[in-house]
């Protein structure tokens, strides 16, 4: 069928948009599926399809870099903590987020916001 390449794109933007617009909540497959009106199969087969990735783990690396972003950008003297902007970004579960946070940038996330 030559239309699903086209659906599969439209999933995946419609689930992106979605994401982006609700990072800081609780996230599920589920909620993400029905927000843009398809299974959760169909919705991880189209993330696979388009992005080589779970729905999960996008929204994952999303908080991680919206984290990094935060802490990076924060002046100094400015009282963030790293709980604070994990927390801020859907992030519930710190020790997992400090060993992600690492793999994925190379330092700590109190190294990044130390500059």
């Amino acid at each position: 069928d030559r239309r699903a390449p086209a659906a599969e794109n439209r999933t995946t933007r419609a689930a992106k948009d979605f994401i982006e617009h609700h990072l800081s909540e609780s996230l599920t497959v589920g909620r993400v599926a029905e927000a843009v009106g398809v299974s959760e199969r169909t919705l991880q087969a189209a993330f696979q399809a388009q992005l080589g990735t779970s729905p999960m783990a996008y929204v994952r690396a999303m908080r991680l870099d919206r984290v990094r972003t935060e802490l990076a950008d924060a002046p100094a003297g400015d009282r963030l903590t790293v709980t604070d902007a994990a927390l801020r970004w859907g992030i519930t579960h710190l020790g997992r987020f400090a060993g992600e946070y690492r793999r994925r940038f190379g330092e700590s996330p109190s190294e990044t916001l130390r500059g």
